[in-house]
């Protein structure tokens, strides 16, 4: 049999008030633990960059924050596979703790200006400062922390000369896979600069290794390269075609391309002539052509051979001069057909003969004169000579007639005579041909007598007359 308790009336007051008062305590209490929790930490409910932080201090908040930022990972990855790993605090990453603090105690302001008794879930994205150790973060990103696998070195575009195609070829440039460390570190740089703006303090951070790190070749294929291999084949080709046939009156001599080919040298992406072949070249040229001031071996009217030693007839090249015509005309990429440039011109030549049939012929010991003109006589003639003194003798030589006058006039102080001439064709040192209207006639040994001259040779006038008209300036003289 159950009995039922009964509380009094007052009983239950007491009770109900000390509920009042339980609920009362504890409503009190609630708030003063969130007014202590407000007024001590950064408050209830709040985040920064994701990271939990509610009711902790500035200072634990500091804490905890710079820790984080320090112990974040990085995954460097290669193909797909990760290749190194390191924390934000051995690469020489860390947050800037004054910027910090300061960031902190500013949310705190804001957060003790805007204290609510139900707190709302917060997440501030404040402002912060990285410090990098640069030493450090260079010893963390050293090639050597990435030699686990085989890399290659990249390959510059080049042009080199392709010996099957007897042409200019470019080789174009490889990528290869050598860490740089330079393009690495900016890499590391701006890839953790821009997470660091929506995530500083995530978890891991995965940074990709490609081309943008690796050692990039020197030289890429560019429009100027591309250009620079159209002028050096197209060079390579003006010399090959180029001809230079040097013409000696009506004979000639070919330069062809054999011999240009076999000058041509090249190095690396340049192509050049060999100087001094060519100036070899030139030089045999000159050897060959030259006519004036050597010995000259001469057949007389009357068949035999003789050695003049005095020559001053003749051709002469200009080897510099020819030099650098030559170069010039190697790059032309045409046919060229011209006289080599001379220093000294004779009057006329057909190959290696520079008088091709035009001359005067004298002879002092039979006191003859021949005049020749494209390898026919013309005329020829007794003369009277120089005297045959040390004083008066004629030179003997070979010399171009420089100039004709019609009238002249012959002085000398020396021997005191001034005689009027009709034709005058000097060839050396004051000596010339000339009529001599004075002389009583011609050959012989008269000019071993008083009627020799003073050098000159005297002609009987007719004779001065048609040489004078058949011969122009330059034109040779050989005496002996």
């Amino acid at each position: 049999m159950k009995h039922k308790i009964r509380l009094s009336r007052k009983t239950l007051k007491i009770i109900l008030a000390a509920c009042i008062a339980a609920a009362v305590l504890l409503t009190a209490g609630f708030f003063l633990y969130i007014h202590i929790v407000d007024k001590n930490t950064l408050g209830r409910e709040i985040k920064i960059y994701g990271m939990n932080v509610s009711h902790l201090t500035v200072e634990k908040a500091e804490q905890k924050i710079a820790e984080t930022f320090a112990g974040r990972e990085i995954s460097f990855q290669e193909d797909d596979k990760e290749v190194y790993r390191i924390t934000m605090k051995d690469l020489g990453y860390s947050l800037d703790m004054n910027v910090l603090k300061t960031q902190l105690d500013a949310i705190k302001k804001e957060r003790d200006a805007d204290r609510q008794i139900f707190a709302h879930p917060v997440n501030f994205k404040m402002g912060y400062q990285i410090q990098k150790n640069k030493q450090q973060e260079q010893t963390a990103l050293s090639v050597s922390h990435f030699n686990n696998k085989e890399r290659t070195a990249s390959v510059s575009a080049s042009i080199a000369y392709d010996e099957q195609k007897k042409a200019f070829a470019i080789t174009n440039d490889v990528q290869g896979n050598e860490i740089d460390e330079h393009r690495l570190s900016n890499h590391v740089n701006e890839t953790l600069d821009q997470i660091f703006q929506e995530d500083l303090l995530g978890g891991e951070i995965r940074i990709s290794l490609g081309t943008a790190v690796y050692v990039q070749p020197e030289t890429v294929v560019t429009a100027e390269m591309e250009q620079k291999l159209k002028d050096l084949n197209d060079q390579l080709q003006k010399y090959r075609s180029t001809t230079v046939t040097y013409t000696f009156g009506p004979a000639s001599q070919v330069l062809d391309s054999s011999v240009i080919e076999s000058w041509i040298r090249i190095q690396g992406d340049k192509v050049s002539l060999d100087e001094v072949s060519v100036k070899a070249y030139v030089e045999q040229l000159a050897a060959d052509y030259n006519t004036i001031y050597v010995p000259r071996t001469f057949r007389t009217s009357y068949g035999n051979d003789i050695t003049v030693s005095g020559n001053e007839y003749g051709y002469r090249i200009d080897q510099e001069g020819e030099l650098k015509q030559l170069l010039e005309d190697l790059k032309s990429g045409t046919s060229v057909s011209r006289e080599p440039v001379y220093e000294i011109r004779g009057f006329q030549r057909n190959g290696r003969d520079d008088l091709a049939g035009s001359y005067i012929e004298v002879s002092l010991d039979n006191q003859h004169l021949w005049l020749y003109k494209d390898g026919n006589l013309v005329t020829e003639t007794d003369i009277v000579s120089g005297a045959p003194t040390p004083e008066r003798e004629t030179y003997r030589g070979a010399w171009p007639i420089p100039y004709k006058a019609s009238p002249f006039e012959l002085t000398s102080d020396q021997y005191g005579y001034n005689v009027k001439v009709t034709y005058w064709m000097p060839f050396v040192y004051g000596q010339g041909l000339h009529d001599a209207s004075w002389q009583s006639s011609f050959g012989g040994n008269r000019y071993k007598t008083g009627a020799g001259s003073h050098g000159c040779i005297n002609l009987p006038t007719d004779q001065a007359a048609l040489i004078f008209q058949t011969i122009d300036s330059g034109y040779p003289i050989i005496i002996y």
